[in-house]
């Protein structure tokens, strides 16, 4: 019997869906499995998944949906010019390649060293940065970095001046740029346990809930919660999603979100050097998170009464990769949820607020992304991504300027760079059909309506058509956004609805670069866009090498489609602008970044009333 239409995705499923493909003759002696991920139950009620095959000798893509309910293939479609994602094989063998180049060789002899085997190598995809060289070939760039033992931080010792071009089909270093011969840094920085002395001071705390936790998970993997009940599933590409969020108000369940992922993000760099200009990467079109997922550690990555769900993904042969408690789901205690001191009657209340946590961590390279979903008693919903790793270095002389790096140790220097995520939301409010507002406060002019000059107020503006949408976070105006159902009112005779809460945050700093015109999404904080199931990766199904300027959300809303009561997606990027710090090496502390939905109308009143008294209070 065939899974729920939005379960995880399983080994036997992978299996399954890779013999079917070979039987209907998909699979070729060149072929290599790209994606392979659950389907989105969107109007269907089978179990669908999605595999997308890379045919290397006729350099096309081909993407099929197969019903493994009905054992078939239900849609296909042939791609060709454009570049798949990086197959998790090829990494590995292009690292071997450099390693064993005599070019390579070569040009580390003239910087003293002779060890090939003790170089890291960290394979970047190339973006797309015009050069005649890489038009035609799939390439992924590759810089290195010293370890005396395998387990040094090899970013504590770049080796600069220094890029392999590998192409990944014929597996060879045809290029090297050789612009600059550095020193290694002597320093080791090493931050692994044992490295650095203990500390003694810090006492244990212990999280316990005897009772057990207050969330349920059945059918594999939905999530019930107080009022709350979702699906988290692991794509191959975003990573951890939450399917069909809803709220169960007086026994009428609510639905609020179809999906919610973080669909795209960028990470440009600002530094002119040319072995660091290169770097935008698309972390998540490119690199494919869901197959970065880490094996989450109790009392490591959760701290608590913790429920894991496992996940899988599709090595490129076919082969299926299982991975163990992949997903965290988990309650939080929140502080206060709400309290109020009478000071006429002399009583107190007060409640203690907790959240419920669905997470997972995914390792890129040198960077750590903690993807946190956050469910709230009061209705609240918030995506925070924590990010940690180790920040990319390049090595400085004494010549050397700072204007575009922070130097975080002797030697060794850190680029300016942002990253910028792409949060999807297929919007659900009471149903499909749904409309979005702009909310700035605006300050009145003096004037008779405006006696003592104190006026301000919130200004919603209708939002009709997806130029009219397309937006930027305002801090001097407060500027907020919601969705309404125009159709549904609360007992106040308001429509129902959900606010989104900014946080201030940047666009793309290097709007003039070629990485703007692949990664536009990145120009604007907001998006709302008509849901379209072929409307998925803000900056294009396929961002390996793409062309600047021929795909993803600027392309798509050129058309100006109306948006107004019907069923829409917002797409919402926020993140940070890293200038980073000596603090932030070898190893760097966690840095946040978040958005906020809070339900504004959704309720008649303040959900959280019936919540009672904790326990601890006395």
């Amino acid at each position: 019997m065939a899974a729920h239409p939005g379960a995880l995705l399983t080994t036997d499923e992978i299996t399954a869906v890779v013999d079917l493909l070979k039987q209907q003759g998909k699979v070729g002696d060149d072929t290599t499995f790209r994606r392979v991920s659950p389907a989105h139950p969107n109007g269907f009620d089978d179990r669908r998944i999605e595999a997308w095959l890379y045919h290397a000798g006729s350099k096309e893509i081909e993407e099929l949906v197969v019903s493994l309910t009905d054992e078939s293939i239900v849609t296909e479609r042939t791609v060709t010019g454009q570049i798949p994602q990086f197959a998790f094989g090829e990494v590995g063998a292009a690292q071997e390649v450099v390693r064993s180049s005599p070019l390579v060789a070569e040009a580390l002899a003239k910087r003293g060293i002779d060890d090939p085997s003790k170089v890291q190598v960290d394979t970047w995809p190339t973006g797309n940065m015009g050069h005649e060289h890489e038009k035609g070939r799939r390439v992924t760039r590759c810089i290195m970095f010293w370890r005396d033992d395998v387990a040094d931080n090899g970013y504590a010792k770049p080796i600069d001046g220094l890029m392999a071009f590998v192409d990944l089909d014929e597996m060879e270093v045809y290029h090297l740029d050789d612009i600059g011969n550095w020193p290694v840094a002597t320093e080791t920085n090493n931050y692994h346990h044992g490295t650095v002395p203990d500390r003694d001071d810090l006492k244990t705390i212990d999280i316990t809930q005897p009772d057990g936790p207050s969330f349920t998970v059945t059918d594999g993997n939905l999530i019930t919660w107080g009022n709350w009940d979702v699906r988290a599933v692991m794509d191959h590409t975003e990573g951890i999603v939450l399917q069909s969020l809803a709220w169960t108000d007086q026994g009428t369940r609510r639905p609020i979100m179809r999906r919610a992922s973080v669909a795209e993000m960028v990470v440009p760099y600002g530094e002119t050097r040319a072995s660091q200009a290169f770097k935008n990467a698309l972390d998540i079109g490119e690199v494919a998170l869901g197959r970065t997922v880490n094996s989450l550690t109790l009392g490591c990555d959760c701290l608590g009464d913790i429920t894991y769900l496992d996940s899988a993904w599709c090595f490129d042969d076919g082969t299926p990769i299982h991975v163990d408690q992949a997903i965290c789901i988990h309650e939080e205690d929140f502080g206060i949820l709400w309290k109020h001191t009478d000071s006429h009657s002399g009583t107190t209340d007060v409640r203690r607020s907790r959240r419920l946590v669905i997470s997972s961590i995914f390792t890129v390279g040198n960077y750590d992304y903690g993807i946190f979903w956050y469910l709230y008693l009061d209705g609240t919903i918030q995506l925070e991504i924590k990010l940690t790793g180790i920040v990319t270095t390049q090595a400085h002389g004494p010549d050397d300027s700072l204007t575009y790096a922070t130097l975080v140790g002797p030697e060794v220097a850190a680029p300016i760079h942002q990253h910028l995520f792409c949060a999807r939301f297929d919007m659900e409010v009471d149903g499909p059909d749904n409309t979005a507002y702009r909310v700035d406060i605006e300050v009145d002019d003096p004037g008779p309506d405006n006696p003592f000059d104190n006026a301000f107020r919130a200004v919603p503006t209708r939002l009709e058509t997806e130029q009219q949408a397309t937006d930027v976070v305002d801090a001097a105006k407060a500027r907020t956004w919601r969705v309404i159902n125009e159709a549904k009112t609360n007992r106040l005779g308001q429509p129902t609805g959900y606010k989104l809460l900014p946080a201030d945050t940047a666009t793309l700093f290097p709007f003039r670069a070629r990485i703007a015109g692949r990664a536009g999404f990145a120009m604007k904080n907001l998006w709302v866009t008509p849901t379209s199931n072929d409307e998925r990766f803000p900056a294009g199904d396929h961002v390996t090498q793409s062309e600047p300027n021929n795909q993803g959300l600027p392309t798509w809303t050129q058309a100006d489609r109306p948006i107004a009561d019907t069923d829409i997606t917002v797409w919402h990027v926020f993140g940070l602008t890293h200038s980073a710090r000596p603090e932030d090496f070898p190893v760097m502390p966690t840095e946040y970044a978040r958005c906020t939905w809070v339900p504004f109308g959704f309720f008649d009143k303040n959900p959280a009333l019936d919540i009672p008294p904790g326990s601890h209070c006395h």
